[in-house]
């Protein structure tokens, strides 16, 4: 019989209703691989159902101003489902799943549905491109788990990262160019870039998390495509007390404005999918503080979806996989 081979695409998930915020921050703030606390295996659960209690509020309040709830999955299952045509026009016929981390379908689910189908062969893709212990190196961590709880033993390799890709790097850049041409003056020296990734607690990557890096060789990457003059790199989504990765987007907007900028564009350069963080956090939330900055016009480029070259991206990956990693 034919090896048979899944491709599994991890992501973060997110909740599919409001009444899904809190038992998805639950199963967020309950990840060791993000929160590390002394003596987890005691104060692991009360400490993400305090922290999910109290944050479940706003957060239902961010997801109720994009319709209710998180696109991600939509997203995810479109680029699941260009992976696997664009695979199929190359020879190779691999079947395409998602994979969540902190919501439905979660690995459990997934590994139940891989090994019924009796896939003797799995290439681990996470659409992170950037690599976090936080992000793929969790979302490994519970494949590999459920693999050991379920006793599915496949052929299993991990792509850990994939940001140096040409094909990728000029998806963001033609997705840049074309949210240019939208502003009143769209001469790029008129325009403030800004690369907005999502935030890490600096001590990660003082402990060796290769996060930062990555990002940091994207955003001269592409910048080297763009030859943009005014471009700076800045991070989001920070929670809690730690210090985060700086400088902090909204300081950045800030300190634009004080400045005298008067256009901003923003790319959100750790994300592949359109979410709450691109959707609300930089779509609204920092909307709102540009514009009470004082700057004119303040604009976030989609993040890269189904783009036909992130879609190559993907496809080369898988196709030059390397078993023995």
């Amino acid at each position: 019989m034919d090896t048979k081979t899944a491709v599994v695409l991890f992501n973060l998930g997110g909740p599919d209703s409001l009444e899904a915020v809190r038992p998805f921050l639950y199963n967020l703030f309950s990840d060791p691989d993000i929160f590390h606390l002394p003596l987890g295996f005691l104060t692991q659960k009360p400490f993400a159902a305090l922290v999910s209690r109290r944050r479940a509020p706003e957060a239902r309040r961010n997801y109720a101003a994009i319709g209710g709830r998180s696109p991600l999955l939509e997203r995810t299952q479109e680029q699941a489902i260009a992976l696997q045509l664009a695979l199929a026009e190359e020879g190779a016929p691999y079947d395409a799943y998602v994979c969540m981390r902190y919501w439905h379908p979660r690995a459990r689910e997934v590994v139940a549905q891989l090994k019924a189908k009796g896939y003797e062969r799995v290439i681990l893709l996470p659409l992170y491109p950037q690599y976090s212990r936080t992000t793929t190196g969790s979302s490994y961590n519970e494949f590999l788990r459920e693999c050991r709880r379920a006793r599915y033993r496949p052929r299993t390799t991990l792509i850990h990262h994939w940001h140096g890709q040409p094909e990728y790097h000029q998806a963001i850049a033609e997705t840049i160019e074309a949210e240019r041409e939208k502003f009143n003056d769209p001469r790029p020296e008129a325009i403030a870039l800004l690369f907005s990734a999502h935030g890490l607690p600096q001590k990660l990557v003082d402990a060796g998390d290769p996060y930062a890096q990555h990002i940091q060789e994207t955003v001269e990457a592409v910048s080297r495509r763009l030859g943009w003059p005014d471009v700076s790199l800045c991070f989001q989504s920070r929670v809690g007390p730690l210090e985060w990765l700086k400088p902090y987007t909204a300081d950045v907007i800030r300190q634009k404005a004080e400045a005298g900028v008067q256009q901003i564009l923003v790319y959100p350069v750790a994300f592949v999918s359109d979410h709450v963080e691109t959707l609300y956090e930089l779509g609204m939330e920092y909307a709102t503080l540009a514009r009470e900055a004082g700057i004119r016009e303040y604009r976030v480029a989609p993040a890269l979806n189904d783009h036909p070259l992130l879609i190559e991206t993907l496809k080369y990956f898988v196709l030059h996989v390397d078993d023995d990693t």
